[in-house]
């Protein structure tokens, strides 16, 4: 009979020492570590075409887009996430000094994973709503040309807008870009996947 093993409770800190020098990425929620895996070609495609798409869209103003290297840290949820994309105006505020931390994203999107899509709809979501300064939250569909943009209310409500269409335009307001749905999914085979 085999004896289950207790998983031993990380602090913050021990996460982070471990993260820096690992191999390979890992989330952190409430104590627990979990690994992340690999993306598709879709996946990659749209999470690119997302990046370089607020780069241009930046250019020239004081904000930063962060690719999924970038991790996020909700405090009051105590979780370190890597979203696939991060963004701010102003300037970031770090966890610590190492600068690989940001507590501040004003934008968070995710491309949705099979294995993930109902966390990221709603566990990790409600995390991420715990973060002050987040307005806008984008979940991209990976298998069809959807994009979800929560959009957070002064009532601290979100409203949800939904784009479906090449002629669709994401509307980013604590940003103040506009991106082409059919810059999102620029070269994406669905039926590839």
């Amino acid at each position: 009979m085999a004896i289950p093993q207790e998983i031993p409770f990380l602090s913050p800190d021990d996460y982070l020492a471990m993260e820096r020098t690992a191999e390979f990425k890992s989330e952190y929620v409430d104590g627990e570590v979990f690994a992340m895996s690999g993306g598709t070609l879709s996946h990659s495609l749209i999470a690119g075409n997302l990046l370089a798409s607020m780069y241009q869209a930046l250019e020239g103003k004081p904000c930063l887009a962060l690719n999924s290297d970038m991790k996020v840290w909700v405090g009051e949820a105590n979780q370190f996430a890597y979203p696939d994309l991060s963004a701010l105006c102003g300037d970031p505020e770090f966890y610590d000094d190492q600068q690989d931390v940001i507590t501040n994203p004003s934008f968070i999107a995710e491309v949705l994973s099979p294995s993930t899509e109902l966390y990221d709809r709603g566990g990790k979501f409600r995390k991420y709503q715990r973060l002050p300064s987040l307005r806008e939250y984008l979940l991209l569909s990976q298998t069809e040309r959807l994009a979800e943009l929560f959009l957070r209310q002064e009532d601290d409500t979100w409203n949800l807008r939904v784009l479906d269409n090449d002629q669709d335009c994401l509307q980013i307001p604590s940003l103040g870009v506009e991106i082409p749905l059919a810059k999102l999914y620029d070269k994406v085979d669905f039926e590839a996947d």
